[in-house]
């Protein structure tokens, strides 16, 4: 009994530990860009436009899933609190969630000779800037990385016997609504899982289609209810294709090779010491006490192969790269295990564990202070954007075009027209078409309108067709500050010259003080 109440004590530390990082070393609220795409989907729902993007403009899903915003927009029309920390204090939640759900799958199913390893697992991913900063993004990274979590402990339950591949599966399906990728874990590992179970070959097979079969149907029918919900069964976001043909058959160019085997994948320098530890458990330990964590490892070699088909289209940013560290951070407690079977004397074994739970805790913070310097930064970048959208909100029937969907959308609350198209539908099915800017320049007449005001960064990272000045008269519809002022404030920003608002706007333009000069 004093055992147990001092390893309570332990893991409330743990997670007081957590709880301060990540409300007191990363920005919190959450006061990120993409965040505030978020922020107005949920507020929009909160008063009456659930799943709009632009109100009275018909539904759309712009949101990665449907889960996380419908569940924020209920608990802020419930509870009548402020949107942002609604969203945030609620990442947190599911970030602590996570936590438990870790801590009682080592207990469980993992760590039964020595219950106190069931904290190391905590402390890799407690300190782990990936992991801190989705605790407080106000993004769905923290409900994704539970249900990762979730389902490493529904695996100590799974048998092939009954109707549990069928429950199994239902569960895997059902996860496309928190995100359209997320069924590529669970299933990998339930699938592992009964493929791996002793008994015989037939038993195996049958449980894996039922658990196959049963996925894609639970998933079909919650992409059915979202597609009657938001009118699109996936985020517009979808509409960007895989690209491993592309890399494998070397038809990238040779930067973007560089960028992918650099920047990209340099996220596994943070997972190569858990990946060591899990080879060198699996190929020293014996089968059957290395069983219980081969699905888990096969689960993580496959979300990393996904992970590898999509470098070339998207950046393998931290949240994509969470459900693997999850996964792998059970190898601590695997090594335990090879540990207690070797010569090494029990308490020897145990402070070898110990000592490799401490370099990498140190590892991870070290790069905490650098992780905090970017986040510090991203929470001004996008600043200029925020103070034109306070100005513009007090001007009635004002609309705005921009590829920036973030800060400028939620403080305007204005009528918004997104050109990179993650949330209209219009651009998301045209955008790649050769006679786009005909299209666009059709569509913006004679349906959106014409916006009154357009803004973009001067070094703007996104595709030509996000660009507005693709319309074939753009120059005559709008006037611009073009040249110095620009590259200087590294924004551009354009009025329609001729729109009722244009006084205006320029207006506000100019109580900004951002300095904006139109030539």
């Amino acid at each position: 009994m004093k055992l147990h109440y001092q390893r309570s004590l332990l893991l409330i530390l743990v997670l007081a530990v957590f709880v301060w990082l990540a409300c007191f070393f990363m920005p919190f609220p959450a006061n990120f860009e993409d965040s505030f795409i978020m922020y107005r989907y949920a507020q929009n729902g909160a008063d009456g436009f659930p799943y709009e993007w632009n109100r009275h403009a018909g539904t759309v899903q712009g949101m990665t899933g449907v889960a996380w915003v419908t569940l924020v927009t209920l608990v802020t029309r419930i509870t009548r609190l402020d949107v942002i920390n609604v969203n945030s204090y609620a990442c947190l939640v599911f970030s602590i969630l996570t936590l438990l759900a870790i801590y009682a799958t080592a207990v469980r199913h993992f760590s039964a000779r020595n219950g106190w390893l069931a904290v190391c697992p905590l402390v890799a991913i407690v300190s782990s800037p990936f992991f801190i900063r989705a605790a407080s993004n106000g993004l769905e990274t923290s409900i994704t990385v539970f249900f990762v979590a979730l389902s490493i402990y529904l695996l100590g339950f799974l048998r092939t016997s009954g109707t549990h591949p069928v429950w199994a599966g239902i569960f895997s399906g059902l996860t496309v609504l928190v995100r359209p990728d997320l069924p590529i874990f669970p299933i990998s590992l339930f699938f592992f899982g009964l493929a791996l179970a002793d008994v015989d070959r037939k038993q195996r097979v049958k449980s894996c289609l039922f658990l196959i079969v049963s996925t894609v149907l639970a998933a079909l029918c919650a992409l059915f209810v979202v597609n009657i919900l938001t009118g699109t069964a996936l985020p517009l976001a979808a509409s960007l294709k895989f690209a491993m043909t592309d890399l494998l058959l070397g038809r990238l160019p040779g930067n973007q090779y560089r960028f992918i085997l650099g920047f990209q994948l340099a996220f596994l320098s943070h997972l190569l010491p858990l990946v060591i530890l899990a080879l060198v458990s699996t190929v020293l330990l014996d089968r059957e006490n290395s069983k219980p964590y081969l699905p888990v490892y096969l689960a993580c070699a496959v979300y990393f192969a996904y992970l590898f088909t999509v470098l070339p289209i998207v950046d393998v940013a931290y949240r994509f790269q969470l459900p693997v560290l999850i996964g792998l951070s059970f190898a601590m407690v695997h090594f335990f295990d090879l540990v207690v079977e070797s010569p090494i004397q029990r308490k020897q074994g145990i402070a070898l564990i110990l000592a490799i739970t401490a370099l990498l805790a140190v590892s991870n913070v070290s790069r905490l202070f650098a992780d905090r310097k970017e986040s510090e930064f991203l929470l001004v970048d996008h600043t200029p954007y925020e103070k034109i959208g306070r100005e513009l909100r007090d001007i009635p029937g004002v609309s705005i075009a921009s590829s920036e969907a973030g800060k400028l959308a939620f403080y305007s609350q204005k009528k918004f027209f997104d050109t990179v198209g993650l949330n209209d539908l219009f651009v998301a099915r045209n955008k790649k078409r050769d006679n786009y800017p005909a299209l666009l320049s059709n569509y913006l007449r004679s349906n959106f309108g014409i916006p009154d005001i357009y803004v973009r960064p001067f070094h703007a990272e996104i595709d030509s067709y996000a660009f507005l000045e693709i319309v074939p008269d753009f120059d005559t519809l709008y006037e611009c500050n073009k040249g110095s002022n620009a590259e200087r404030l590294n924004l551009v920003v354009c009025v329609y010259r001729f729109g009722p608002h244009a006084r205006a706007v320029m207006s506000s333009i100019e109580r900004t003080g951002l300095g904006i000069e139109f030539h």
